[in-house]
């Protein structure tokens, strides 16, 4: 036969457990200006952190292409010079499917978005897709988004290749060596 609890001692329990867990909740979270950081797992990044001109230089180098989706542009080469190339009024909004801002800047005088991202509301991790114009191609970086300087260190590792300069990805590649960019937003 099943035991029960009184009706009495089932309600205290689920109060108690209730409060725990609120209390749990409460101890970890600090608010700090527009947001509430969770102990550490939080970076507290707001829109506010990434509205500004987006200036982008590239560590000089090269890469070969590799593990392309078409491997006719296997052993291609890519690559990429120090810059800086500055992208004014960057467009960020709140994505609609996640925790974090996309970025966005589009030239009307080109067919391509030429800086495509977005940043994690609670980790501050980019993924950031930077037009390289002489390779027709975006060059996929990842990286984190430092809120006290307003940097971005990113660490290229594939790219996005447009065949036909229609402002659309035609082939994936993974690069066999990685690149670099540094993005400061100001």
């Amino acid at each position: 036969m099943p035991m029960h609890l009184p009706r009495r001692a089932a309600c205290r329990a689920a109060r108690l457990a209730t409060l725990t867990v609120c209390l749990g909740l409460g101890l970890g979270c600090t608010e700090e200006g527009d947001t509430i950081v969770v102990d550490g797992l939080d970076c507290g990044l707001i829109r506010n952190d990434l509205i500004g001109d987006w200036n982008v230089s590239f560590v000089p180098g090269g890469a070969t292409l590799v593990n392309c989706d078409d491997p006719a542009f296997d052993g291609n080469l890519v690559a990429v010079t120090a810059g800086p190339v500055s992208y004014a009024n960057v467009n960020i909004f709140a994505s609609a499917s996640s925790t974090s801002f996309l970025i966005l800047f589009d030239d009307p005088g080109t067919p391509q978005d030429d800086l495509i991202g977005s940043v994690e509301a609670d980790s501050c991790l980019a993924l950031v897709q930077l037009w390289e114009d002489d390779d027709d191609a975006w060059m996929q970086c990842i990286g984190t988004f430092d809120r006290s300087n307003g940097t971005l260190g990113t660490v290229c590792d594939s790219a996005d290749l447009d065949t036909n300069q229609d402002g659309s990805p035609d082939v994936a590649c993974d690069l066999n060596i990685s690149l670099f960019a540094d993005i400061l937003v100001q």
